[in-house]
C-alpha cells in the first residue's frame, strides 16, 4: 500500500469514529462525546488533506478530474464547513449527526475508485474549471450543513419533551436553528449559481457552447431552481417548521446525485470530472 492509500484508510476510519462518536452523543445526551466527535472529524480532515497534498503532487492538478478526487473534494469542503461551524458555535456540533455520516459514505464510495486516475488535458487546463469546481465544492458543503441542521431541527420539533428534547435543548432555539438553515440554503444557492455560470464559461472554451443540456447541466438547474422554490416558499409564502425543514432535507441528496451520480452513470460531457476515469 501507498502512504495515500493508507492515509485515506486513516480518514476513512476516523470519519468513521466521528460519526459514531456523534450519533450515541446525541442519542444518550452525551455532550462530551458530541465534542470529542468533532475533534476527531478535525484530525480525520487534516489525515484527508495529506492524502490529497500527496495525490496532487503524484498526478501533477488539483482534486478535480475523476470520481475520486471530485468526491474526496466534496467531502472536504463538508467537513471544513461542519468543523468551523461547530468550532464557532458549539452549540450546534450536535448537527454532526447528520453531516458526518454524509462524508462518511461518500468518501467510502469514493474510494472504490481511488486508484482510477484522469489525465490533464488542454480542456481540462482552465482557470474556469478551477472556479466552476470551487463554488461547486463550497456550495455542496453549505447545502449539507442546511441538510444537518434541518435534520436537527425536525428531529427536536416531534419531540418538544421527554428525552430527546434533552439531548438537543443545547442547539439554539427552534426559530434560531431555522434561521440559520435557511442562511446556509441561501450561501449556498448562491455559491451553486456562480458554479452554474463559471461552468457554461469553461463549457464555451472547452466544446464550443454555454449550454448543451448535458444531464449535468440540466440537473444542476433542477437543483438551483429547487432551492430557489425553498427561498420561496421561505420569504414570499412565510413557510415555516417542518414543512421548510423537510424540503432543506429532501434537496441535499438531489445535489449529490448532479454532482458525482449523473456523471459515474450517464453518458455526459462531464464524465472527465465526475465520471469512474473517463476522460474528457
Amino acid at each position: 500500500m501507498t502512504a495515500e492509500v493508507l492515509v485515506t484508510w486513516a480518514t476513512l476510519l476516523l470519519y468513521a469514529a466521528a460519526t459514531a462518536l456523534s450519533g450515541i452523543g446525541v442519542v444518550f445526551g452525551k455532550e462530551k462525546l458530541i465534542a470529542r466527535a468533532t475533534a476527531v472529524g478535525a484530525v480525520g480532515l487534516a489525515f484527508q488533506l495529506t492524502a490529497l497534498g500527496i495525490r496532487w503532487v503524484r498526478v501533477g492538478h488539483g482534486p478535480y478530474l475523476g470520481f475520486y478526487e471530485v468526491a474526496a473534494a466534496l467531502v472536504v469542503f463538508v467537513v471544513a464547513t461542519f468543523v468551523l461551524l461547530a468550532w464557532r458555535q458549539p452549540r450546534l456540533a450536535s448537527a454532526g449527526i447528520g453531516v458526518m455520516p454524509v462524508a462518511l459514505l461518500l468518501l467510502g464510495g469514493a474510494m472504490l475508485a481511488q486508484g482510477t486516475e484522469v489525465p490533464m488535458t488542454g480542456k481540462l487546463t482552465s482557470v474556469w474549471l478551477g472556479l466552476h469546481v470551487a463554488f461547486a465544492n463550497l456550495a455542496f458543503g453549505a447545502f449539507v450543513i442546511s441538510f444537518g441542521l434541518a435534520i436537527a431541527y425536525v428531529v427536536r420539533e416531534r419531540s418538544k419533551t421527554g428525552e430527546w428534547a434533552r439531548r438537543f435543548e443545547k442547539l439554539p432555539a427552534q426559530d434560531a436553528l431555522e434561521n440559520l438553515t435557511v442562511r446556509y440554503v441561501l450561501v449556498g444557492f448562491f455559491f451553486w449559481g456562480i458554479m452554474i455560470v463559471t461552468g457554461a464559461i469553461w463549457a464555451n472554451e472547452a466544446w464550443g457552447r454555454y449550454w448543451g443540456w448535458d444531464p449535468v447541466e440540466t440537473w444542476s438547474l433542477i437543483v438551483w431552481i429547487i432551492y430557489a422554490v425553498y427561498l420561496h416558499l421561505r420569504y414570499t409564502l412565510g413557510w415555516h417548521g417542518q414543512r421548510l425543514a423537510w424540503v432543506a432535507i429532501a434537496a441535499m441528496p438531489l445535489s449529490l446525485f448532479t454532482l458525482v451520480g449523473i456523471p459515474a452513470v450517464f453518458d455526459t460531457t462531464h464524465a472527465g470530472i465526475g465520471g469512474l476515469g473517463k476522460d474528457l
